[in-house]
């Protein structure tokens, strides 16, 4: 490289190539790719995932845009220009009373006899039920039932526990009661998918019947993998 007066020439972009903050190269990191619905108290025979990136539609919780709390999709149903996936396991988590305010009836412990146990009867409702279908381009890659067949590999867990101060006053009694679904995760190794950049793909749960539950619930959806994307 040339110098003059101790500084160097830049007279192409070779040159420049030395001065560059952005290297081609890619770094892989562990990371779940993750999307979140609501699951309506009326019940519903599908709901759609990966398909609203942060900043659109309406987040669970908030009622306002998605946030990064609700997932972490980059571009609308496709994997964005310098990114890849690749997914080795799929997971479900169903959490019963999560929306813009917390249903009483779905908390894991509650106080007085009014409290109702969705947060086990609503769960399995959805859970003993439905079918997975991942979508990616024009196939269908993957036809699976009943949603127990994905638990989360992080979850919430209780174990059931009563008391009652006495008989003569009800609403003395309290309990702690959760469910969820257990077992192995439902893994794709070594047969995994990977999603290239720009890549078109969705997750859908079904179910052939509507059943109502108590309390609205936040479903997620979860790839677990890894993320490949342009180091800088």
């Amino acid at each position: 490289m040339q110098i003059v007066n101790g500084l160097p020439v830049i007279n192409n972009l070779s040159a420049a190539q030395n001065y560059a903050v952005n290297i081609d190269s890619y770094e892989t990191i562990t990371q779940s790719l993750f999307d979140s619905a609501p699951y309506p108290t009326t019940g519903i025979n599908q709901l759609t995932f990966y398909q609203l990136p942060v900043g659109s539609g309406v987040g669970v919780i908030s009622g306002n845009a998605k946030t990064p709390e609700d997932t972490n999709m980059a571009a609308a149903g496709n994997m964005p220009a310098m990114q890849a996936y690749i997914i080795t396991s799929l997971e479900i988590e169903v959490q019963p009373g999560v929306t813009t305010s917390f249903a009483a009836a779905a908390l894991p412990s509650f106080f007085g006899t009014a409290a109702i146990m969705s947060g086990i009867n609503d769960v399995y409702k959805i859970r003993s039920t439905g079918y997975l279908n991942l979508q990616i381009g024009s196939k269908s890659y993957m036809q699976e039932g009943p949603l127990m067949k994905f638990p989360a590999s992080n979850d919430f867990e209780v174990g059931g526990a009563m008391a009652n101060a006495t008989t003569a006053a009800a609403s003395q009694f309290s309990a702690s009661v959760y469910g969820k679904a257990v077992g192995p995760s439902y893994v794709l190794t070594p047969n995994n998918l990977l999603l290239i950049p720009n890549q078109n793909f969705a997750l859908t749960l079904n179910w052939a019947t509507i059943e109502p539950v108590v309390s609205a619930a936040r479903i997620f959806s979860r790839f677990m993998g890894q993320l490949m994307r342009a180091a800088q």
